[in-house]
């Protein structure tokens, strides 16, 4: 009783107050027009303009975003008008329960539980915001899925092992490596969309072969013999519906440097597929800069180059990121009669590093099917992302430096001396307009091979929060 005695002294005390204020604000101005005055009509909060709504989606936090998308038909529509978000997929340890995201933009880890049936697996690669995950540790047993880290959502994909001559084709091994990863080196999907989408996966081994499926299809599509013997498939993309794919050449004697352009069309059941191949990167110079009294550490110019392709404001850029290389030579097979083929006759390289020294950007343009480029050096507002993950232009992101390429790539030396498991993360910032670079993210010395980043863009159309 008392409870209901104080809550109506508090509503009366608070009636009162309203009262009061009406009437002292009467005094002044009429509480209400009358029928003669002209009255302000404001239009329905629907009809509100497009940059407002996006003003006021860019201001919302992450679960305030997806929250705003569940609203109604309207609001989610406006969410494509809005920038895209931009995380950085950190290294996920298979015993771990969750994964780890630093958000590019807003500055903080974000972390998502990981369903049980997802726990252990291999993350392969990601596209538009989904995950490429891997279960299982044998050939024969290797399940593939789309992964959604935010809904959680799980899409199953044909097993590698509907690919004709699997097993012996993809026999790559590497000590503490999942399967999948000593397989598949890249990933791309058509669309957010899982239910409309294309799957594209590029294999380490065997890079001169595409594979290709829809979530619905029972086995996968191989894509090969449009290669020739010196070719490989570089960095791929979907672009206007389009799969266009890099490719490079493994000729050094190889110095044509006038791009050119194919067109081939893949049949995915009732489904036409265009692949545009792109050559446009010529090998590198690979010269030696410089080296040490006895020759044994050599510095090479120019050593390497990866292309990759980046949507930019409805066109297509290759941006072509080009390496360094340190090698140490180890003297004592210099007199032996060794059958080892590099560039330094029979010494065997103990151990090499590669350095990110700078970017060329291009833009691509089809005209006749004739293939153009053109050289950029600026590319304004944007802020460029290339390496392992997604590939994609970001404006209007205050945190975020203009006018510059954020580059990653992981490189697990392993592979070339067993004796030290050193991942080089060969990450940072590179200035198109004095073409300096600043380095933020160290390398890391583990025995848990694959701890790879990854740039991941989230998909917050037609999310449910978990």
């Amino acid at each position: 009783m008392r409870m209901i005695k104080y809550m109506f002294l508090a509503y009366k005390t608070l009636a009162f107050n309203l009262l009061r204020g009406c009437c002292s604000f009467s005094k002044t101005r009429p509480l209400l027009k009358s029928s003669t005055s002209k009255m302000t009509v404001h239009a329905p909060w629907n009809q509100l303009p497009n940059d407002i709504w996006s003003s006021i989606f860019e201001r919302l936090g992450l679960e305030d975003r997806l929250r705003f998308d569940l609203v109604c038909k309207q609001w989610r529509s406006n969410i494509k008008r809005t920038p895209q978000l931009l995380w950085l997929m950190l290294p996920y340890d298979r015993n771990s329960q969750y994964l780890s995201f630093f958000d590019m933009c807003e500055g903080k880890i974000r972390k998502f539980n990981l369903p049980g049936s997802a726990q252990g697996g291999w993350f392969s690669g990601c596209s538009k915001g989904w995950l490429f995950l891997v279960t299982g540790m044998d050939v024969d047993d290797l399940r593939i899925f789309l992964f959604d880290p935010i809904s959680r959502s799980q899409i199953p994909l044909p097993p590698l092992s509907t690919i004709s001559s699997f097993k012996d084709s993809f026999t790559a091994r590497h000590p503490g490596w999942n399967p999948a990863a000593c397989i598949i080196n890249g990933v791309e999907i058509s669309s957010s969309d899982a239910s409309q989408c294309i799957v594209v996966i590029k294999f380490s081994i065997n890079n001169r072969i595409l594979a290709l499926c829809r979530p619905q299809d029972e086995r996968w599509t191989i894509v090969e013999g449009l290669l020739g013997d010196e070719y490989y498939y570089g960095n791929f993309s979907f672009f206007d519906g389009e799969l266009y794919a890099c490719i490079l050449s493994s000729d050094k004697e190889n110095n044509n440097q006038d791009p050119c352009f194919q067109t081939h069309s893949i049949i995915l059941g009732s489904q036409r597929v265009n692949l545009k191949l792109i050559s446009s990167t010529p090998p590198p110079t690979n010269l030696i800069f410089a080296a040490d009294a006895d020759e044994s550490i050599l510095y090479y110019k120019d050593s390497f180059r990866w292309p990759y392709l980046v949507e930019s404001n409805g066109q297509l850029l290759v941006v072509t990121q080009v390496y360094d290389r340190i090698m140490d030579l180890d003297d004592s097979d210099s007199d032996s009669d060794s059958d080892n083929d590099n560039d330094d006759g029979d010494r065997t390289s103990l151990f090499m590093y590669f350095q990110a020294a700078t970017f060329q950007v291009k833009k691509i343009q089809t005209i006749d099917d004739t293939l153009h480029t053109a050289v950029l050096t600026d590319v304004g507002n944007q802020s460029l992302f290339v390496g392992a993950g997604d590939c994609l232009a970001v404006k209007n992101c205050d945190k975020l430096y203009k006018n510059c390429i954020y580059f990653l790539h992981d490189m697990d030396y392993s592979l070339h001396k067993q004796d030290y498991p050193l991942i080089s993360r060969e990450a940072g910032v590179y200035y198109l307009e004095d073409g300096s670079i600043q380095r933020c993210l160290p390398s890391i010395k583990t025995q848990n091979h694959c701890l790879y980043m990854y740039w991941f863009s989230p998909n917050i159309k037609s999310r449910v929060l978990g």
